[in-house]
């Protein structure tokens, strides 16, 4: 393999993005190889030929070095190639074909996860076919980049895959992750007759150890809430949003992102939780109505976190996520706070704070939306929404 360049390739209209593609040149042959990552021509340096990472707080920080990361690791998968050809002899297309089987879909287990993938993707289940992707981009980091086949997927390999898990830092809880996605989809190729079950993760570890759970105080909510961050626009909004979950009973995140403006009417707010699909009304309080006020929206949703109705409003989603909760750890460290602050803080810290005020399991199991136990399914039948308003009135009494 002569060599291999990354190339930018402009929208046909300028402020859109361009594709990124690999050309591919052997014994004055070239090929080029489109790959899936997206970025803006004031993203790209032609010169350095690599992706342009922009300050941390960026909209599209995440989004980029993700990118650049995924970039590095398919450069070294042509390295692989380029050392398993050696001297023999092959084509550009060999080279290219060897390339897209290593790394996006071909024969063997990767293949099938991607089909996996968007098999969830067409059924709506974004969050699935997201872990699955994780899974999938992680077991093709542990292969180098190389298929296999579900023949060859013993146990040993798959035991070998997750001590590489561990070698990499990963928590036991995290590398079970891994291990419960891979399992499921491959107990989907049993089922589908594609393969034997050979039962190959019957040695690794694909359980949930406890951890504790960490809520911070009252007092601590005080604090964030007095922070002066008007010099510093994006703390304050990752801060308000944080406060937003506190003030809605620990809504989620994803929740927030993707309520609407027709949801909050006559001082309530009532929505569907994405996570259960359960049905919650609640007080729109006066220190909700004031949040919503202060940053407004352009959009259908009642908060900017997403930003743009163009189909893209789950990938819009994600990077507020993860850009709001890398900000809160700094919001966190100048409101003297010792636990790292992220979007789920709040909504632990609203059922633990309820319980330190000796208000009932049931009233704040039915204030979270819980319904996965049946004790507590048992108990949100007899509460009545007026119930949890009062209890979280008293909460917000204390603010």
């Amino acid at each position: 393999m002569d060599s291999i360049r990354l190339k930018f390739k402009a929208p046909a209209v300028r402020s859109r993005e361009g594709v990124l593609v690999y050309q591919i040149i052997h014994d004055r042959a070239v090929r080029s190889i489109a790959t899936s990552h997206r970025i803006f021509e004031k993203e790209w340096d032609d010169r350095e030929q690599t992706v342009i990472i922009p300050d941390m707080i960026h909209l599209r920080y995440e989004r980029l070095n993700s990118i650049r990361s995924d970039i590095a690791w398919e450069m070294k998968c042509f390295d692989v190639l380029a050392q398993r050809f050696g001297e023999k002899s092959h084509t550009v297309d060999d080279i290219a074909d060897a390339f897209l089987l290593a790394t996006a879909g071909g024969k063997g287990v990767f293949e099938y996860l991607r089909d996996r993938i968007l098999h969830l993707r067409h059924l709506g289940r974004y969050r699935c076919s997201e872990t699955m992707e994780s899974t999938l981009r992680s077991f093709m980091r542990f292969r180098g980049g190389l298929d296999i086949t579900f023949r060859r997927l013993t146990k040993d390999v798959v035991e070998q895959y997750e001590a590489y898990l561990k070698s990499r830092g990963l928590t036991r809880n995290t590398s079970s992750f891994y291990m419960r996605n891979f399992r499921a989809a491959y107990n989907s190729a049993v089922d589908e007759d594609l393969t034997v079950d050979n039962h190959p993760f019957r040695n690794v570890y694909t359980g949930v150890d406890r951890t504790s759970k960490r809520a911070i105080a009252i007092s601590d909510i005080r604090r964030l809430k007095a922070l002066d961050l008007r010099r510093h626009p994006s703390l304050e909004f990752a801060r308000d949003m944080l406060l937003f979950s506190f003030y809605t009973r620990g809504m989620s995140f994803v929740d927030m992102a993707y309520l609407r403006k027709k949801d909050m009417t006559n001082g309530y707010i009532t929505y569907r939780r994405k996570k259960t699909g359960r049905r919650l009304t609640m007080e729109s309080t006066g220190e909700v109505q004031a949040i919503v006020a202060k940053y407004g929206s352009r959009t259908q949703y009642l908060l900017p976190i997403i930003t743009s109705e163009d189909g893209n409003e789950r990938r819009q989603y994600k990077s507020q996520l993860m850009r709001v909760n890398r900000l809160l750890k700094k919001v966190g460290e100048m409101a003297g706070l010792t636990i790292p602050l992220s979007t789920y803080v709040m909504r632990h810290a609203w059922a633990t704070i309820a319980r330190d005020k000796g208000i009932e399991l049931s009233v704040i199991s039915a204030g979270l939306g819980h319904d996965n136990e049946a004790t507590t399914r048992i108990y949100l039948d007899s509460i009545r929404a007026v119930k949890v308003d009062r209890a979280h009135r008293a909460i917000l009494d204390d603010l």
